[in-house]
């Protein structure tokens, strides 16, 4: 009877930590699950380029009327040394807002060109509670990063250090599905009769971009509507971007980053395109804004133009999953 049950307790061990093994496991599993519980779908708005003009209470009715969840401010507001025209025009959404900072917000005009306005910059860090013009935030499963070329931006500056650190944080969040930037300056556009992109700032970023996984590229600064192929950075010729899928308008977690231009807010002038980039799919003059919805429980995100006069003249989507 002894010899039975000594025989018997190396398999009554083996089937306990077969259990616990399983159990942990499990256990495992409903961690994971737990930082992945149900999305509900929602939408973001994106413009820049808005000033005080009768289109911008058209935009900002727009926006009104498509309900989103967020707004992203792309840069250049009021195009006025005191903002409160633009404040009372945006107020139906002022609380939903988060903006990025752009050339007519920080600097005045003079004769000899511009200079720094710190009280102009004032009034928007103020009213938007910034206490700096670069930080991130997090919205359901995607991670915004904000930036700004008006204050220092390029490798070894103190935002350069902040976006690296902070993208790497994301990058590895598994609550993450998702990592948009915005900003008001140009990294990618189709020439244009007044703008350019700035080398250094795709210089600097773009490599981070792709090393931590960034899915869209937010701009504005150029008075129209442009959109990428997903790109890769080239370090040989950064003008001309490696095109990762040449596919028009659906992707399938692509290499690279779709970079959108989106200065059709309101300010009366367009900027007049002079060619069309090979990395550009499409490229418009218009008012209003970029919708981007989150859909399929967090997996999907569908990007469409809504003019102000209630039109859809560009659709993208990409998809993932978890």
């Amino acid at each position: 009877m002894m010899h039975s049950i000594l025989i018997m307790i190396p398999l009554i061990l083996l089937i306990l930590f077969m259990i616990s093994f399983d159990l942990a496991e499990r256990n495992s599993g409903l961690i994971y699950a737990s930082n992945q519980t149900k999305i509900g779908n929602f939408n973001i708005a994106a413009t820049g380029d808005w000033g005080c003009k009768p289109e911008t209470i058209k935009t900002v009715n727009s926006i009104s009327t498509n309900n989103p969840e967020l707004v992203l401010g792309l840069g250049d507001y009021a195009y006025k040394n005191d903002a409160t025209c633009w404040f009372q025009i945006i107020n139906p959404i002022y609380h939903k807002m988060k903006i990025a900072i752009g050339n007519h917000d920080a600097r005045e005009y003079i004769e000899e060109g511009t200079r720094p306005s710190p009280a102009r910059l004032k009034q928007y860090m103020t009213h938007f509670n910034l206490s700096r013009q670069y930080y991130s935030f997090d919205y359901q499963n995607v991670h915004f990063v904000a930036m700004s070329v008006e204050t220092l931006y390029g490798v070894g500056s103190k935002q350069f250090d902040f976006v690296k650190s902070d993208l790497q944080k994301a990058a590895s969040n598994q609550n993450v599905d998702w990592i948009v930037v915005f900003n008001h300056d140009l990294a990618y556009s189709s020439p244009s009769n007044s703008t350019k992109s700035l080398i250094k700032l795709r210089g600097a970023y773009h490599p981070l971009f792709e090393k931590y996984g960034v899915d869209l590229v937010l701009q504005a600064h150029n008075h129209n509507y442009q959109r990428s192929y997903p790109i890769l950075f080239n370090p040989i010729n950064s003008s001309s971007p490696i095109i990762s899928d040449l596919n028009a308008s659906n992707y399938d977690d692509p290499d690279g980053q779709i970079f959108t231009t989106v200065g059709t807010g309101g300010v009366n002038q367009f900027h007049e395109f002079v060619g069309k980039s090979p990395y550009t799919v499409t490229q418009f003059k218009g008012y209003g804004f970029l919708n981007l919805a989150v859909a399929n429980n967090g997996t999907t995100l569908v990007g469409e133009f809504l003019d102000n006069r209630g039109g859809v003249r560009d659709h993208f989507s990409i998809s993932k999953s978890h």
